[in-house]
């Protein structure tokens, strides 16, 4: 009876505190309120100082004054932090560095983490997730049972004690003692930097647990209960978990892992919920159960811009703000944070599926598309083909990237799709023959480089073996955490590396 009286409390407490009416007005108004504030804020730090913030008194003057601005522009000043110095990039003092996966630009950045933004960013837009799904499944009972969570680890304290970590391995160390007995495994064990000693022990310790609730990248969490499964037999996992209730996921795109969770819970009344909660920021959560569209966090501490993708890849940087935006027009996303990230390309594109509220999905990357032939192929061209695939041909995808095979003299290019199957088709040839047909009917640019073999041959799908992908995150030191296999590469390389451990593998 106690802990019913908890989850009475604590639903009556996100109700309350965590209102998830993100209307078109109170998220503009929203807005213009966290700029003016972050101004302010930032404005007697070192950063402040140099892009002139004293002096900004209206948005136009803010994107008129202050560039469009990448990882490399923070460079110097994460170094001055690095050595100890405050103030740089913001007033309150950086206790943590979150460390980025580095995925598509291949090398790790590092973000300042104040108190503040954990508190009234990252902690509060958890708080406001748990408060949408509270809203729509009266069942929930969060706190009756334990929460699995399967974080990134902390790797270092560097000699000034500012602390380096993935961020959800940092959230973790935030979590009030209060609350950490509702989590599994051990935070010891969840922020452990060594993957394999982190699902060794994790296993041993969340087998027997209660657990409610899931959360973590799909990925991740799908590397823990395939040992669990190893070492402790069972057939649906609600057979060792009857009170499982939810998963919380984000990180990369849950599509491909859908049906291996629907078919690894089994259990049709089970909630899958995503969250975008990202290194610089806690940006969005599902707009709603019955809905993939994401609800853009207006009051969270975070001001948004918005260049039109086919302009930025133009060279264009004039950037719009949330009143601006339309349906249907992929954005790369700008954010500007208290932790001194300003108008900061964080390097995802969106498109708008309603204004009111504003509902997006995350249809890309900057960096994580392909354009060999003047195809413009973005992620969700990918997914949306793939999705299309395999529910008609009944197949599942454990992970998968995809690279051009460039034009030579010798032959015209195409597309290659290197594939983990967790259920594999029983024609390859029939395979990608849909798979090519759903391509263009996804991308018209794709399709009319296709027609009659014009400058591209039918896509080339590539079966790889179990393990594969692991490996190659193994090789790249990128196991766990905010880690992903990059799933559109506008090359060659990992391609190569990839083919390279398949065949050391045969």
């Amino acid at each position: 009876m106690a802990f019913e009286w908890k989850d009475f409390l604590f639903r009556f407490y996100l109700k309350h505190f965590f209102s998830t009416d993100f209307s078109a007005s109170k998220s503009i108004r929203h807005q213009q309120k966290i700029l003016k504030k972050i101004l302010h804020q930032l404005s007697s730090t070192e950063l402040g100082r140099d892009l002139k913030f004293p002096e900004i008194k209206s948005y136009n003057d803010f994107k008129g004054i202050v560039p469009v601005t990448q990882y490399d522009f923070y460079e110097s000043y994460i170094e001055k932090i690095k050595s100890g110095q405050q103030n740089v990039m913001t007033d309150k003092p950086v206790q943590w560095f979150a460390k980025t996966s580095g995925t598509t630009s291949g090398k790790s950045k590092l973000v300042p983490i104040t108190r503040q933004i954990v508190q009234q960013c990252h902690v509060r837009g958890s708080f406001f997730a748990l408060a949408k799904i509270h809203q729509q499944d009266k069942s929930m009972r969060l706190l009756s049972h334990k929460n699995l969570l399967i974080p990134g680890g902390i790797y270092e304290t560097l000699p000034t004690g500012i602390t380096v970590g993935d961020i959800s391995g940092i959230l973790v160390r935030n979590v009030p003692v209060i609350y950490r007995p509702f989590y599994v495994p051990s935070i010891d064990v969840q922020t452990v930097s060594n993957w394999e000693e982190k699902i060794s022990n994790a296993v041993k310790q969340i087998t027997h647990e209660d657990v409610g609730t899931m959360s973590g990248v799909p990925t991740w969490i799908l590397s823990v209960l395939q040992k669990m499964k190893e070492e402790y037999p069972f057939e649906k996992l609600t057979d060792v978990w009857k009170n499982l209730q939810v998963y919380f996921h984000g990180g990369v795109s849950f599509e491909p892992y859908r049906k291996q969770f629907e078919d690894l819970v089994g259990k049709t009344n089970f909630n899958f919920f995503e969250v975008y909660n990202a290194t610089e920021g806690f940006f969005a959560i599902q707009e709603n159960l019955k809905s993939n569209n994401l609800l853009l966090l207006t009051d969270n501490y975070i001001f948004y811009e918005f260049i039109p993708l086919e302009n930025y890849s133009a060279g264009e940087r004039n950037a719009i703000e949330l009143s601006e935006v339309k349906t249907e027009v992929p954005y790369v996303m700008l954010i500007t944070a208290p932790n001194g990230l300003v108008r900061y390309v964080i390097g995802d594109v969106i498109t708008f599926q309603s204004l009111d509220p504003f509902t997006f999905k995350i249809t890309g990357r900057t960096q994580e598309y392909i354009n060999a032939f003047g195809e413009d192929l973005l992620l969700s061209n990918v997914q949306n083909a793939l999705m299309k695939t395999n529910q008609t041909l009944d197949c599942s995808v454990s992970d998968y990237t995809v690279a051009p095979l460039y034009i030579s003299i010798e032959e015209k290019g195409r597309m290659q799709f290197a594939i983990e199957f967790l259920k594999s088709p029983v024609d390859i040839s029939t395979y990608e023959k849909l798979l090519d047909e759903n391509l263009q009917q996804e991308n018209s640019n794709y399709k009319q480089k296709r027609a009659n073999n014009l400058a591209l041959t039918s896509l080339e799908v590539i079966v790889l073996p179990q393990g594969t992908f692991y490996k190659w995150l193994s090789s790249k030191n990128k196991l766990g955490g905010q880690n992903k296999v990059p799933r559109l590469v506008n090359g060659r390389n990992m391609m190569e590396e990839i083919l390279a451990i398949k065949s050391s593998a045969q």
